[in-house]
C-alpha cells in the first residue's frame, strides 16, 4: 500500500506542480529602451554663396540650386564671341577665388574658342580650344564681395558639323587655401 501512495503522491506532485506553472505562475518578460535625442522643429537650409545665372547672351540652363549649368552655343564658320554666357554671383561680403578647369570633353577636335572669365575691365583665359588640343590655364580669379562676374566665350569657330562638348569644373575657394567647391559647367558647341 505504501507504493501506492507513493506514486500517488508523485503524481498528484506532479499535477499540482503543472498546474501551478501552467495557471498561477505565469512569467512577464518586459524590457524597454530608452534614448535622449536632441531635436529641433525647423531645418534652415541657405542657398549657396556663390550662384550661377544665365547671362545676357541667353544661352545657358541653370540647374541643382543654381549650382550647375549648361552653355549651348550654335557654332559656326564665322568667329563669333559670346561676352555674357554665364554670369557667376557672389551673394556675400567675402573674397572668393575662381577658375575654370576641364576634366572631360567629346569631339573636341570641333571647334576652336577662347573661354575666359572677366568682369568687363579685367579678365583672365581660362581654357583654349585649338585644332584638338586644350590649353589649361591654371589662374584664379577674384570674386569680390557682393559681385558678378561672367564667362565669355571668344572667337568660337566650328570646324565640322558634330557636336563639341566640353566639361569643366568652376572651382571656388577662399583666397590661400586648397580647399574648394566645384561647380560642374558643360559647354555644348553645336
Amino acid at each position: 500500500m505504501r507504493k501506492i501512495v507513493t506514486c500517488a503522491s508523485a503524481l498528484s506532485l506532479f499535477l499540482v506542480l503543472t498546474m501551478f506553472i501552467t495557471l498561477g505562475f505565469v512569467v512577464t518578460v518586459g524590457a524597454s529602451s530608452y534614448y535622449t535625442m536632441l531635436s529641433q522643429d525647423y531645418l534652415a537650409v541657405n542657398s549657396p554663396l556663390v550662384i550661377l545665372q544665365n547671362g545676357t547672351d541667353n544661352v545657358s540652363i541653370i540647374y541643382m540650386n543654381d549650382t550647375s549649368a549648361k552653355i549651348s552655343i550654335n557654332a559656326n564658320e564665322t568667329p563669333s564671341t559670346y561676352n555674357y554666357s554665364l554670369n557667376i554671383v557672389n551673394n556675400n561680403a567675402s573674397l572668393w577665388e575662381v577658375k575654370l578647369e576641364y576634366f572631360n570633353y567629346t569631339d573636341i577636335n570641333c571647334v576652336n574658342a577662347t573661354i575666359i572669365i572677366h568682369n568687363n575691365s579685367t579678365s583672365s583665359t581660362q581654357i583654349e580650344l585649338s585644332g584638338g588640343n586644350i590649353t589649361q590655364y591654371n589662374d584664379y580669379y577674384n570674386l569680390t564681395s557682393n559681385t558678378t562676374i561672367h564667362i565669355r566665350v571668344q572667337n568660337l569657330v566650328r570646324n565640322s558639323s558634330e557636336t563639341t562638348l566640353l566639361h569643366v569644373y568652376l572651382r571656388i575657394r577662399i583666397p590661400n587655401t586648397t580647399t574648394y567647391a566645384s561647380y560642374i559647367i558643360t559647354f555644348e558647341f553645336t
